[in-house]
C-alpha cells in the first residue's frame, strides 16, 4: 500500500513537464491593446497611414465595440500592470474594447497572425492584458565593446527567428542613424585660433535650432527659436563658414572675409552612430527580446534557447550573458514565496511535535503533504490550466486540509492506543498483542474518520466549483488545484496514513 502510494506520487510528477507554466495569469478583460512599431526615424504620416489601415480592418468586426487611438503618443496607464511605450513619431497604440473576454481571446488568435507582419516597415503587436509587469522573454549581454554586443545579439536572434513560436525578434537598440563626424585639424585650427567651442557654436547655429530670446504669457515662458527647415547636404556642411577670431578685427578694417570653410580646418566625413546605447547597472547592455505567438508559454521556449546559448553561442571576450524577463522575475519572486512557506512549515512542525511528542508521527505528518501532488497536477493537466502563482495559493490551502485530516486520523489512533495501554500495559508486557492493537487502532482510525474527512473535503471542493465554472484565468487554477488535489489527497489519506501509522508504531 505504501509503495503503491509513493509510486502514484512519483508517476504524477511526470505530468509536471507537460503543464503550462506561467508565474502570473492573463487578465480576463473585454479589451486588449494594439501597439504599432515602425523603425526609428519614420515620420508621423507613415505611422498614421498604417494605424488607419489597422483601424479600418478592426472596425469591420462586430465583436469590437470601441477603438481608442493614440498616434505619435501613448495611452494613459489604464491598468496597473500595463506600461505603455514611450511616445514617438514611429509609434501608435489602440485600446480595443470587445463584447466579452472570450471574444478578446478569439480576436487575438485571429488578428495577430493576420496583421502582425502584414506591413513591410512595421510590426503590429496584439497584446492580451496580463498581470506580468515585464517582458516574457529577455536575454541580455553586457560588455564595453558595442560591436561585440551586436555580434552576439545578432547570432542569438538568427537562431530565435528560426523558431516558429516567436515573432518580432529584436533588440532594445534602435537602428543606427547617419551623422557627419567633424574632427578639427590640430595644426590648422590652432594657427587660425579656431577652437572646438567656436566650431560647435557655428555648427549649432547653422544646422540646428537657435534660441534667441523668450516672451512671457503671464507666468509662462515661451522661447523664441530660429529654425532652418531646409535640408543640408554633406557638401553644405563641408562648406560652412567658421569664424576666424584672429582675422575678425582685420576683416572689419580691410573689408576682408573673416571665415574659412569647415573642410579647410577639419576632417569632415560621414559616419553611422548608435541612436541608443542602453546601460544597466552602469554597464553597456543589449537586450534581445521577442513576441510569443498566441498560446505559447515561456518554459519550453526558454529551455530551447538555454540549449542554444550553451551549445551554439560563443560569447566574445569581455561579454557576459544574463536571462531576464519572466524567468528572472520568477527567480526573484519565488524564493520569497517558498521562504515564507518554509517558515510556516517549521512552525507547524514544532506545533505537531509539541502535540504528538514523537518525531516519527510528526515527520510522517510533514511528509504526507506530498499526497496533494497527484490530484493537483492531474487536475491542472486535464483542465489545461497553467501552473503559476495562483495555483500555489491552492496548494497552500491543500496543505492545511491535509494537515487537518492527518490530525483527525492520528489523534483517534493515539487515543485507542492509550486506552489499550491503560488496560493491558505497553508493548513490553506483550509485544504481539500490542502490535495487533496498533494495527486495529490504525484500521479503526481510518474507518471512523473516513466520513468526517470525506465531508469536510467534499464541502471544500464543492465550494470552489464556482471558481472553476467561471473559467477565470486568475481564480480557476486555484479552484482546480483545491478541487482535484483535495479529492486525490482524500483517497490517499484514508488509505495510506492508517497503514503508515501501523508501520511506524509497530514494535
Amino acid at each position: 500500500m505504501i509503495g503503491g502510494g509513493i509510486a502514484v506520487i512519483l508517476l504524477s510528477t511526470l505530468i509536471f513537464s507537460t503543464l503550462k507554466i506561467r508565474l502570473f495569469p492573463y487578465a480576463d478583460r473585454d479589451q486588449f491593446a494594439v501597439e504599432i512599431f515602425l523603425p526609428d526615424g519614420k515620420g508621423l504620416a507613415e505611422t498614421e497611414l498604417i494605424a488607419d489601415s489597422v483601424q479600418r480592418v478592426l472596425e469591420k468586426d462586430k465583436r469590437i465595440v470601441g477603438i481608442t487611438g493614440f498616434i505619435g503618443c501613448s495611452s494613459p496607464r489604464f491598468m496597473d500592470a500595463y506600461a505603455p511605450q514611450i511616445a514617438g513619431n514611429n509609434y501608435a497604440q489602440f485600446i480595443v474594447n470587445t463584447s466579452s473576454d472570450k471574444a478578446t481571446i478569439a480576436l487575438l488568435e485571429e488578428y495577430q497572425p493576420r496583421l502582425g507582419e502584414a506591413f513591410p516597415n512595421a510590426y503590429v503587436k496584439f497584446k492580451r492584458l496580463d498581470y506580468l509587469e515585464v517582458n516574457e522573454l529577455e536575454y541580455r549581454f553586457y560588455g564595453n565593446n558595442i560591436d561585440s554586443l551586436h555580434a552576439v545579439a545578432e547570432e542569438l536572434m538568427k537562431h530565435m527567428r528560426e523558431m516558429k513560436e516567436l515573432e518580432w525578434v529584436h533588440t532594445d537598440y534602435l537602428l543606427p542613424y547617419p551623422i557627419v563626424n567633424v574632427e578639427l585639424d590640430p595644426v590648422k585650427s590652432a594657427q587660425l585660433g579656431i577652437t572646438r567651442a567656436n566650431a560647435q557654436i557655428t555648427l549649432g547655429t547653422t544646422s540646428g535650432d537657435m534660441r534667441v530670446g523668450q516672451v512671457w504669457e503671464n507666468d509662462y515662458e515661451l522661447p523664441l527659436i530660429v529654425k532652418d527647415d531646409g535640408d543640408m547636404t554633406f557638401s553644405d556642411i563641408e562648406n560652412i563658414g567658421v569664424s576666424v577670431p584672429m582675422s575678425v578685427l582685420s576683416g572689419a578694417v580691410n573689408n576682408a572675409n573673416s571665415t574659412v570653410a569647415l573642410r579647410q580646418v577639419a576632417n569632415v566625413k560621414p559616419a553611422w552612430s548608435e541612436s541608443r546605447i542602453v546601460h544597466r547597472g552602469g554597464e553597456r547592455c543589449i537586450t534581445v527580446t521577442a513576441q510569443f505567438a498566441q498560446g505559447v508559454y515561456t518554459a519550453p521556449i526558454e529551455k530551447e534557447i538555454a540549449r542554444i546559448m550553451q551549445e551554439d553561442i560563443i560569447l566574445p571576450q569581455g561579454v557576459r550573458s544574463e536571462v531576464g524577463g519572466e524567468i528572472e522575475y520568477g527567480n526573484e519572486a519565488m524564493p520569497q514565496i517558498f521562504g515564507g512557506i518554509a517558515i510556516a512549515l517549521v512552525v507547524v512542525f514544532f506545533f505537531l511535535l509539541f502535540n504528538f511528542k514523537k518525531y516519527g508521527i510528526t515527520l510522517v505528518c510533514m511528509a504526507a503533504l506530498g499526497l496533494m501532488i497527484p490530484g493537483a497536477l492531474i487536475g491542472l493537466g486535464l483542465m489545461n490550466r497553467s501552473l503559476g502563482l495562483t495555483s500555489i495559493f491552492g496548494l497552500i490551502t491543500l496543505m492545511g486540509m491535509i494537515m487537518r485530516n492527518e490530525i483527525l486520523i492520528f489523534e483517534h489512533a493515539i487515543d485507542l492506543i492509550k486506552r489499550y495501554v491503560a488496560e493491558y500495559g505497553d508493548w513490553t508486557v506483550n509485544r504481539k498483542a500490542y502490535n495487533e492493537a496498533v494495527k486495529q487502532a490504525a484500521y479503526d482510525a481510518g474507518k471512523r474518520r473516513m466520513v468526517p474527512i470525506f465531508l469536510t473535503t467534499a464541502t471544500t471542493a464543492v465550494g470552489v466549483v464556482p471558481m472553476i465554472i467561471a473559467q477565470s484565468s486568475f481564480w480557476m487554477p486555484v479552484g482546480v488545484t483545491i478541487f482535484a488535489g483535495g479529492i486525490g489527497s482524500l483517497i490517499l489519506v484514508v488509505t495510506m496514513l492508517p497503514v503508515i501509522y501501523w508501520k511506524v508504531n509497530t514494535k
